[in-house]
């Protein structure tokens, strides 16, 4: 019966890597709901283009980093559209 699992310095990065591509992702997402919340409250055109470019910058950089977590083999939290 093992009472200890020894933990590499590799493991302590993966865990360190996965918490930090999980923030941002969180962030990212949190933001993107607020953009998706300013498009029912906006009606001057202007405005909506430069939500529905933010919106679309947003959404590239969460599959950005989903796309990294997988090169790295790090499992985080899936986005779904």
């Amino acid at each position: 019966m093992k009472l200890f699992t020894k933990i590499s310095s590799r493991d302590l990065l993966d865990e360190a890597e996965r918490e930090e591509l999980s923030k941002r992702i969180s962030y990212l997402t949190e933001r993107l709901g607020d953009v998706r919340i300013t498009f029912d409250l906006v009606t001057d055109e202007r405005t909506i283009d430069a939500l529905i470019y933010e919106e679309n910058a947003l959404l590239c950089r969460i599959e950005a980093l989903h796309r990294e977590a997988r090169e790295r083999g790090i499992s985080v939290q899936p986005y779904e559209r």
